[in-house]
């Protein structure tokens, strides 16, 4: 600092002119010299000796040992230990990374097998294996990014998971979802019991408590059943373990937003995840079912007959569908569109001809049967083309499955067998015999569900009661007995879960339903001269025509 001090000699100078001071610091500038200088050499060799004259000082650190605990303060010597282990630099855990991977094949070969085994439609459907790998993973990520704080996992609305499967595929599906999901919640909180069974237990009460999901109520009570299996689970553990009365009630807020946010995220997304998983949801089907769609219009417009047929079926398949615990809402709406492949020929069904001329009197009866079994491949061709759900689509094909189509096979087997005396001839019975069966046999494939196959009765049933002059209930239950009876016996239930006691309550909610839709009025007197009086007149143009 020898310059700065030369520097500042003038202003030093006491009781001195300006003209004084600075002749005294010049005179003094020359005798400022430095009295000492730095040597770094030097003042490291003392560092040195000083170093070596300390005692050295060992610390033993076991292995296990914790260094400092979560939430404690660390100070210096905690922080040097860390340092000389190399914790504080990040590195890949191959160990915890294995474990990760047995975590992962737990969860999920445990679930696909699952499918496998028990639901081998959703098996082949990728879009329902998409939606709950989606779901497991969504979930498992979430879990474990909150796995940190001790409390944060339990606001995650992870019952959300089993509320949209169960209304997106089912009940059993999303209880395995659940359980699969409540040992990943376990595995990623090191093991927390708490959580696994806060996971677990809430979800099932989301599946219980959401029903069908078309409204908002069942949303709001699944959220409240949610909520009170939730506070009972951290209430118990509280009772179990040793917590305070503050971490209690910040599980019991944990609870109550993970329910509440369970019941929000399942309504609001649900419908979107339908659509962008191929799922049809009750939201579509409700509004399929609106007469004002643009397919159901033309039903009515272009074959008032079959739309007309379209409605009946639907009354009987929803009836049937509630008495068995199926899909009434699926069963009805696909029984609306069913028999849209008539709209591309209206004229080739009876129903659609308003007592006109019957084309079928004039073909052969091959050609007959080929026109009645295209509508099914017109029916989906037109299905796609609206659009509609794959889930509606299936059902064109499977209500008729692989029946017979018995009218114009008799029919031919009557035409090849006159020319030799008729079906009561050997030769006539021989000939009638060599019709080839298969070309009046629709396509199938056979009902795959439930649904389908009271779809497939259904039409048989209102077709063929329609057709009777007297519906008593003598009448209509035998006329079911045989259509369902001819069902069975041709195999068409063979691939679908349908049980004979499912047949037997079909059995009666058919026969039920249509004595409510052909019930007997009073004959008023007005309506039987109307009937006369129309009788007269057609009486009077016939006799003008011959």
């Amino acid at each position: 600092e020898v310059a700065a001090v030369r520097a500042r000699l003038a202003g030093r100078m006491v009781g001195l002119s300006q003209a004084e001071a600075e002749l005294a610091a010049e005179l003094i500038a020359p005798l400022v010299v430095p009295n000492s200088s730095y040597s770094e050499e030097l003042t490291n060799q003392a560092r040195d000796r000083a170093a070596e004259a300390v005692a050295p000082v060992v610390v033993s650190i076991q292995s296990g040992e914790i260094i400092v605990r979560r939430g404690e303060p660390i100070d210096a010597f905690a922080y040097e230990k860390i340092v000389a282990f190399g914790l504080n630099q990040a590195r890949p855990d191959l160990v915890r990374l294995v474990g990760y991977v047995f975590l992962a094949v737990l969860a999920v070969v445990p679930l696909l097998v699952w499918f496998w085994r028990f639901r081998p439609t959703f098996w082949h459907r990728t879009n329902v294996l998409l939606l709950v790998a989606f779901l497991l993973v969504a979930f498992a990520v979430a879990l474990k990014a909150t796995a940190g704080p001790a409390t944060l996992s339990f606001f995650v609305p992870t019952a959300a998971a089993a509320i949209l499967t169960t209304i997106l595929v089912d009940a059993w599906a999303a209880t395995i979802l659940v359980a699969v999901l409540a040992v990943v919640a376990g595995g990623l909180s090191g093991g927390s019991q708490e959580l696994a069974t806060f996971v677990l237990l809430g979800g099932l009460a989301g599946i219980l408590g959401i029903r069908r999901g078309d409204r908002l109520h069942d949303f709001v009570q699944a959220g409240l059943a949610v909520l009170v299996v939730n506070v009972l689970v951290v209430s118990t553990f509280a009772l179990l373990g040793e917590r305070d009365l503050r971490g209690i009630l910040e599980l019991w807020a944990a609870s109550g937003l993970s329910a509440g946010g369970a019941a929000i995220a399942a309504a609001g997304s649900f419908a979107v995840l339908g659509n962008l998983f191929g799922i049809t949801t009750v939201f579509q089907l409700m509004e399929l079912a609106n007469p004002s769609q643009p397919l159901l219009r033309r039903l009515l417009l272009e074959t008032p007959g079959t739309y007309h047929h379209s409605i009946m079926v639907g009354n009987l398949a929803e009836r049937a569908a509630e008495a068995i615990g199926a899909d009434p809402l699926l069963a009805r709406v696909a029984a609306y569109y069913h028999d849209i492949g008539k709209l591309a020929n209206p004229g080739a069904f009876i129903e659609n001809q308003s007592g006109g001329d019957n084309i079928h009197d004039q073909l052969p009866p091959e050609e007959s049967a080929r026109l009645l079994m295209a509508h099914v491949a017109d029916g989906i061709d037109i299905a796609y083309r609206y659009r509609l759900p794959k889930t509606l689509i299936a059902f064109i094909p499977q209500h008729h499955g692989t029946a017979l189509i018995s009218y114009f096979y008799a029919k031919a087997r009557e035409l090849a067998a006159a020319p030799y005396g008729g079906l009561e001839t050997a030769e006539g019975r021989r000939a009638a015999d060599a019709v080839d069966e298969h070309r009046f046999r629709h396509a199938g494939p056979k009902p795959q569900s439930r649904e389908a196959a009271i779809l497939m009765l259904a039409d048989g049933v209102e077709a063929s009661v329609r057709s009777l002059s007297s519906r008593d209930e003598a009448t209509i239950r035998a006329m079911v007995n045989r259509i369902i009876e001819e069902r069975l016996g041709d195999g068409q239930f063979d691939e679908c879960d349908l049980t004979l006691r499912d047949i037997e309550r079909i059995r009666e909610a058919f026969v039920s339903q249509l004595l409510g839709m052909y019930h007997q009025r009073i004959a008023y007197p007005q309506n039987k001269i109307v009937e006369l009086e129309a009788r007269r007149v057609a009486d009077r143009g016939g006799s003008r025509r011959s």
